[in-house]
C-alpha cells in the first residue's frame, strides 16, 4: 500500500541524514513547486520576521497547530514554555518526539479535546490555510477558539493571493465564486503522495469580515513585505 504521509517521510528521511531532498508541491492553479526539507528544521535565526514575531508574542500555556517537524514547537520549550503540539501526520509526530519535544499528539484539530485550555494557540506557514476554503473558515476559528482561556489569544498568519494576478503568474476570474485564494494542492515524496487537498488563503478583508460575524476580535500584529500578514484573534 503506498504510503500517504510524504511531509511525515521526508522529515524522518532528514533525521536519519539525508540533506537536499525535496518534498514535490502541485497546486491546481499555479506551476508545481518544492519545499526544501532542511527548510522544515530552520532554527528561529532561520525563520522569517513573521514567524519570530509570532514566537515572541506567545505567552502561557501554548498549543501548536498544525506544528510539522517542530521548529516552532522546538523554540517555545527551550524557552520555558509549557507547549503542545499536533499533527495529522504520523511522521511528523514521530520527528517531534526524536526531536525531545515533550507533549506531542498525533490529532486532526476537529477531533482534538484536551483536558485543559490553552492561553495561545499558534499556526504558522499561513496556519489560516488548514480551514480548506471560505466556508469551512468560520468552523475552524471557534474550533480554535473553543480551546483557549477566556482572555487567550490565536495567533495565526496568511497570504493574500491577489499578487498571484497583478503579477500576471495566474489567469483567475474574480467574481464572487471563484476566489483566488481557495486553492487544491496535491504533496509528494519518493513514494508517498497525499490526495488532492483543500487549502485556504485569504485576505484582510474578507478574514475581518468572518471574524466579526463570528463575534471575535482580529488584531494585525506585523505585515511583511509579501502580501503576507500576521493576526491575533481574541473573544
Amino acid at each position: 500500500m503506498k504510503s500517504s504521509d510524504p511531509f511525515g517521510n521526508a522529515c524522518l528521511s532528514f533525521l536519519s541524514g539525508n540533506r537536499g531532498e525535496e518534498i514535490n508541491v502541485f497546486c491546481n492553479v499555479t506551476e508545481p513547486d518544492i519545499i526544501p526539507v532542511d527548510y522544515l528544521f530552520r532554527s528561529f535565526n532561520q525563520m522569517p520576521e513573521i514567524e519570530q514575531e509570532a514566537l515572541r508574542l506567545c505567552r502561557g500555556k501554548t498549543l501548536v497547530v498544525g506544528a510539522g517537524a517542530g521548529c516552532h514547537s522546538l523554540w517555545l520549550q527551550d524557552h520555558g514554555f509549557d507547549v503542545t503540539s499536533i499533527d495529522t501526520s504520523q511522521g511528523a509526530v514521530e520527528t517531534m518526539k526524536q526531536f525531545g519535544l515533550m507533549k506531542v499528539r498525533l490529532e486532526d484539530i476537529y477531533a482534538y479535546s484536551p483536558l485543559e485550555k490553552f492561553d495561545t494557540i499558534i499556526s504558522l506557514m499561513n496556519g489560516v490555510g488548514l480551514a480548506g476554503d471560505l466556508t469551512t473558515l468560520p468552523r475552524f476559528l471557534n474550533k480554535c477558539m473553543s480551546l483557549l482561556n477566556v482572555n487567550g489569544q490565536f495567533i495565526f498568519d496568511s497570504t493574500d493571493l491577489i499578487y498571484l494576478i497583478e503579477e500576471e503568474e495566474v489567469e483567475y476570474s474574480l467574481n464572487p465564486n471563484n476566489y483566488i485564494g481557495e486553492l487544491e494542492y496535491q504533496m509528494s515524496y519518493e513514494a508517498a503522495e497525499t490526495d488532492w487537498f483543500k487549502w485556504l488563503y485569504i485576505d484582510k478583508q474578507r478574514l475581518k469580515e468572518v471574524c466579526e460575524k463570528e463575534g471575535f476580535i482580529l488584531s494585525i500584529l506585523f505585515e511583511g513585505g509579501d502580501y503576507n500578514t500576521l493576526y491575533r484573534l481574541k473573544r
